[in-house]
């Protein structure tokens, strides 16, 4: 893999690169939104690869995950076929992704729907049972994968992946 010569580490490019927010772009996994900033060449390797078709380019032609057509199955393929380091199958990053359920889901409205648990591998998505013949989608973060498949199945598009913000703990003094 080769690097650029025009990527600088210096803190200033560091803290020009954008503000992650709980809804930043989905990046492809063994990636950071560092790594695509100063590696990518929107050359499309990893769109081509994905055997998913989960990849495309942004407008800035940048490398984006989107769970319309299916779902991450972390295989790595967008990371070997990229040829640069922008997605490199030898980063160990963790996947910061974990999915979310909005108000939209049709549990949540009283219609009888199990999609996401069913189609949840690593079983993170369970039903509590509320008054009024709904139930609650619970997710256990600490479970999920954050693969998509969820939101690619969910047939009221109620399902989103976000970051969870990150709790500390303030130590009394």
């Amino acid at each position: 893999m080769t690097k650029d010569p025009n990527f600088s580490a210096s803190r200033r490019a560091f803290l020009s690169l954008p503000r992650r927010s709980r809804d930043a772009a989905i990046r492809p996994p063994r990636s950071t939104e560092a790594s695509i900033a100063a590696y990518c060449t929107g050359c499309q390797e990893c769109t081509t690869a994905c055997p998913e078709n989960i990849i495309s380019l942004n407008a800035n032609q940048r490398p984006v995950l989107s769970f319309d057509s299916g779902a991450c199955t972390f295989c790595s393929a967008c990371a070997e076929a990229c040829p640069t380091d922008a997605i490199d199958a030898a980063r160990d990053i963790t996947w910061p992704w974990k999915a979310e359920v909005q108000e939209a889901c049709l549990s949540r409205q009283g219609i009888m729907c199990r999609t996401c648990e069913d189609v949840c591998e690593p079983r993170a998505i369970r039903f509590k049972l509320a008054l009024g013949g709904k139930s609650e989608p619970l997710i256990d973060v600490d479970q999920c994968s954050g693969c998509g498949a969820c939101a690619h199945s969910c047939p009221a598009q109620a399902i989103r992946l976000t970051q969870p913000e990150t709790k500390t703990e303030k130590i009394p003094a």
